[in-house]
């Protein structure tokens, strides 16, 4: 049902509730039974989605509990007709209770309550948390969070998300797939440009069901405001200061009239960043053990720039269509490197080496989109395709200079060619009270990645997959009484044929029949929201860790990819609780076939070692979190402690190693509601040293700093941030392979303060519905 909600207009909603008012009152859903129905409203006479409504005897004994749809209305069917009270609340408005006449639909107005702050009166606003079917929903528009610059600070506050070097992670499963509005997030920078007070709310799926691709792990999904028809525009800007400057511009422009919606977006965003970092090979060959030490001062630099343009119209509250093109372009991004090392051979100096290299990388990203969502009766059709093409083009230039093995230079060009084509269809009927999901989906896609090397130090490759998978896949959603079930089953069948320079090579090719269930049950305990899961995916390797080429780091470290990957099988059991402010989860974690690290020899040099990938038998992982988040005034406290007990083994240098460290990761966020509508966020984290499979991740901390207002009644914000304010997060770690140890001390450069200005002409309207089909394809590309 998520994935094809309609983000109705105020307009539309009020004429569709409109009707659902006056239809006849009471209706006999069965022999002797009643229907009670009705529409809750604000002071300004808009539909409240999401208002908790509840079925009262007149003694006050609870009878059932809803909450009011987009358009505000709420249902309550196949009720023993009596006299009943009605309590209807939502958050920052006072709770109304109401006898209610089952003969009458009723209309209810909620009005909103104010706490005085100093100079300023303001509206009770404070986080929204909600766990229901194994989702995790955040109210943003009714609390501080809304008060915060952009998409990103606001993901950071949600517990169990956590923001890295390489993108957002979820505690205990991985790098989840974004949506904004049902559109599969590819550019993690957008966030950045999505301003806070546009967020209506923030679901964090953690246990994804069936109608979701075998390798989703966890799913963000970012719903934004619906106001009034007309033009807006919104203008954002920023300037990030850290080692080097970074800045960017952005214009959105909305056209919203009757069902038609008319939206464009263009950015450009100009980056530049400088870190440096320690390291310490260990290496062996036959009769050597090398020890290299490095000192390494790397600099990025270059331009990005896109946008997208979307047009979709409603025909009806039943009928929908729309269409979407996404550009995105790097014309070009240089990235150069500076290393010194010092090497020596069993423990004797052997070697100094000076290594410079510079690389240009090239992008270029084409997305056309196309939805169509309609009802039959009560039979629902979500109907999705999707075409990309894209490339990039990679050339480094090295020099190496050795004093014992005299100049070495590697000139190398990596071309990738990316085609995708897919259709999802989606079908939703309600079944014996309860609601029954099914489709199917179908995706192509070919990838070319071209090597060459002139001095043929490195192999020179040049290889072609062409990847077709079918899915189909069901999932019944059933409530009994305040127990709700889910369960699901996910089949594909994906063909990968692999062709290196022309040739089919049947030892790198694969044919994979997957079937995934998914099992979820909802349940009270006391007055806590409770959920127990269970969930199989697939992870299937992506594209890159799948390439033939290789790539040289120097003459002791190459990388390369591993063609004969093959896909890993994860076990997912996940208890989770909410009470109030508190959320526990507890899960139990098996991956066979994992994907993960490892260090090999390079067959044509002993001396050599080569980063990759390799599949290990199996990965176990006990994941324990604790968040607790109480309302303190115009204080908004939070507290998470996530706990990971790692069960791993690897094969290192002096044999086979345990890497069964726990890791303990803690946050302290804190947001300060000042007066005249000043906010200050000061938040803290720390990790400990811990295992992660293969590798051993050291300790660190880190401090960031906010303050951010309003200005000309909002429409215009003003936001100053500062992250890492004491330049401790250094996210240093330890390597651990049959044929190297690698340790990293970090020094990234995550100290930065940033200004970043939004104005806002007009309201925000509605946005485009349309979803991608394969989420785990787009993100393998």
């Amino acid at each position: 049902m998520i994935l094809f909600s309609r983000q109705l207009g105020i307009g539309m909603a009020q004429e569709k509730s409109s009707s659902f008012l006056h239809s006849k009152s009471p209706t006999y859903s069965q022999e002797g039974k009643i229907s009670i129905r009705g529409i809750v409203l604000n002071e300004k006479g808009e539909p409240i989605e999401f208002a908790n409504v509840a079925l009262l005897k007149t003694d006050s004994t609870f009878v059932e509990g809803k909450c009011t749809k987009a358009n505000g209305t709420f249902l309550f069917d196949n009720v023993t007709p009596c006299k009943y009270l009605l309590q209807m609340s939502y958050v920052g408005y006072h709770t109304a209770c109401i006898s209610c006449d089952p003969k009458t639909a009723i209309r209810q107005v909620l009005t909103p309550e104010s706490i005085a702050l100093n100079e300023a009166t303001v509206t009770a606003r404070r986080p929204v948390y909600k766990l229901q079917n194994g989702i995790l929903e955040t109210n943003v528009s009714q609390s501080l969070l809304s008060t915060l610059s952009n998409a990103c600070e606001v993901l950071k506050q949600i517990p169990g998300i956590r923001l890295t070097e390489d993108g957002y992670t979820v505690f205990g499963k991985g790098t989840p797939v974004i949506y904004v509005n049902n559109r599969r997030l590819q550019d993690l920078s957008e966030l950045d440009r999505l301003s806070a007070d546009n967020i209506k709310k923030i679901e964090l799926i953690n246990n994804p069901g069936a109608e979701y691709d075998a390798n989703v792990k966890a799913v963000i999904r970012i719903y934004t405001l619906s106001k009034d028809e007309g033009v807006s525009t919104t203008l954002n800007a920023g300037i990030i200061e850290g080692r080097r400057t970074t800045h960017y511009e952005q214009i959105n422009v909305n056209y919203n009239k009757g069902g038609l919606l008319l939206s464009g977006m263009l950015y450009y965003n100009h980056n530049a960043s400088k870190h440096s970092q320690n390291t310490q090979y260990e290496v062996p060959s036959s009769s050597t053990l090398w020890l290299i030490n490095s000192n390494s001062r790397f600099s990025g630099n270059g331009q990005l720039f896109g946008g997208n343009f979307s047009a979709a119209y409603d025909f009806n509250p039943k009928h929908s269509i729309g269409l979407s093109y996404e550009y995105f372009r790097t014309p070009e991004f240089h990235y150069n490197c500076l290393t010194n090392y010092t090497v020596k051979a069993n423990n004797v100096p052997n070697d100094r080496t000076n290594y410079l290299s510079k690389d240009l990388q090239q992008s270029n990203d084409h997305r056309l989109n196309f939805y169509y969502q309609g009802s039959i009766g009560e039979l629902h059709l979500d109907f999705t395709a999707d075409i990309v093409k894209g490339d990039s083009h990679d050339r480094q230039d090295a020099e190496e200079i050795s004093q014992t093995e005299g100049v070495r230079r590697i000139n190398t060009f990596t071309r990738a060619y990316n085609d995708l084509y897919a259709a999802k269809l989606i079908l939703t009927y309600p079944l014996w009270k309860g609601t029954l999901k099914g489709g199917t989906d179908y995706s192509f896609i070919r990838r070319k990645d071209k090597f060459d090397n002139p001095q043929e130090t490195l192999p020179i490759t040049d290889s072609r997959i062409d990847e077709k998978k079918f899915a189909s896949f069901a999932e019944y959603v059933h409530s009994f009484g305040k127990i709700s079930t889910k369960a699901g089953l996910r089949f594909e069948h994906t063909s990968s044929p692999y062709w290196e320079k022309g040739a089919y090579v049947p030892e790198q090719s694969r044919t994979y029949n997957n079937w995934c269930p998914n099992l979820s049950v909802d349940f009270p305990i006391g007055n806590a929201k409770t959920s127990l899961s269970y969930t199989v995916k697939t992870n299937r390797p992506s594209f890159q860790l799948l390439r033939s080429s290789v790539s040289y780091n120097n003459r002791f470290i190459y990388e390369a990819g591993n063609p004969l990957l093959t896909p890993e099988t994860n076990h997912d059991l996940q208890f989770s609780t909410l009470y109030r402010w508190i959320q526990l989860s507890l899960s139990y974690q098996y991956t066979g076939n994992a994907i993960e690290f490892m260090a090999k020899g390079y067959e044509s040099n002993p001396d050599v070692a080569v980063f990759t990938f390799g599949n290990f038998r199996k990965s176990e992982r006990l994941n324990a979190s604790l968040t607790l988040s109480p309302p303190i005034g115009n204080w908004k406290p939070e507290l998470g402690v996530y706990f990971t007990q790692p069960f791993f083994k690897v094969n290192s240098l002096s044999g086979t190693k345990d890497m069964n460290r726990g890791n303990l990761y803690i946050t302290w966020n804190n947001t300060f509601q000042l007066p005249r509508e000043v906010i200050l966020s000061i938040n803290a984290d720390y990790q400990n040293e811990g295992n992660a499979e293969t590798s051993l991740q050291l300790s660190c901390w880190g401090m960031d700093l906010g303050l951010r207002k309003s200005f000309l009644n909002k429409r215009l914000s003003v936001n100053i941030d500062c992250s890492d304010l004491w330049n401790t997060r250094r996210n240093s770690f330890m390597l651990f392979g049959e044929k190297l140890t690698y340790t990293k001390w970090n020094r990234p450069d995550s100290r930065k303060i940033s200004l970043k200005i939004s104005y806002r002409i007009n309201g925000s309207t509605k946005s485009y519905k349309g979803t991608h089909v394969s989420e785990e394809d787009l993100q393998r590309l």
